[in-house]
């Protein structure tokens, strides 16, 4: 008996220090590093560090030649900034994405497991178009994300307030025609991005849609990073201290 009881002693023991030595052991989660893949035009594809997707814009295929094909495009979350064959085609989408569109986009959002923001734009301006349109505001990573959209003027200050910080911003910068590069400048100087990726400009592929090109924007800009793929990674350790254009290749 007093030998059973040594024993199951020595048993207890040994558990416990293993169980110590356990949890003394720092979890490894891997990098946390955020992938941006531009697919062209408005639309990207954002993938987070355990692979959650957002897809942005989604394009029709037969508006816009750029090379990506219906149903190709794997996703868990679709935004849509405004109604327009250029960004809301979901079906280029495959799966079975959550999708948040329109007025009812507006607010706080969740969708497998990330919060995501609609701040619905507004125009002062007269003749601007009354083209409904929301920007989207999300975290993956530490980093913080902003889709404008088709956005015609500039950020106001409620908006700004709205939106909050911005790691990432997606700015457009060929279109809409009503969103000049002064609203630009202002909005830039409001929402203060550690990085703007440009986007809604003219190339090859978009020969059916009037943009404009991006380099007489782009060549005012202080600092610029060209990126020689369609796709790069982002790590919030790394983000630039100054708000810098990376322009990725067109894809």
């Amino acid at each position: 008996m007093h030998r059973s009881i040594s024993l199951l002693l020595a048993v207890l023991f040994l558990v416990g220090c293993w169980s110590r030595h356990k949890q003394s052991e720092p979890a490894y989660t891997g990098p946390r590093e955020v992938t941006i893949e531009w697919l062209g035009h408005g639309c990207f594809r954002v993938t987070s560090s355990i692979g959650l997707t957002v897809l942005t814009d989604p394009f029709n295929p037969n508006v816009l030649n750029y090379r990506v094909k219906a149903a190709s495009v794997p996703a868990d979350v679709v935004i849509v900034t405004h109604e327009d064959e250029t960004a809301n085609y979901t079906d280029l989408a495959s799966g079975s994405p959550i999708i948040f569109r329109s007025s009812m986009a507006s607010g706080v959002n969740r969708a497998s497991g990330v919060l995501i923001r609609g701040v619905q734009t507004s125009s002062e301006s007269l003749v601007a178009s009354s083209q409904l349109n929301v920007a989207y505001v999300w975290a993956m990573d530490g980093i913080r994300f902003c889709d404008l959209g088709a956005i015609e003027d500039a950020v106001s200050l409620s908006e700004a307030l709205n939106i909050g910080n911005v790691d990432v911003l997606f700015l457009p910068v060929g279109g809409p025609r009503n969103f000049t590069d002064e609203k630009r400048r202002l909005t830039i100087e409001r929402l203060r991005p550690r990085i703007i990726v440009p986007m809604m400009y003219s190339t090859a592929y978009s020969a059916k849609v009037p943009l404009r090109g991006l380099g007489e924007w782009l060549s005012r800009q202080p600092s610029v990073v060209r990126i020689r793929g369609n796709r790069f990674t982002l790590t919030k350790s790394q983000l630039p201290a100054t708000t810098t254009v990376y322009v990725p290749a067109v894809p």
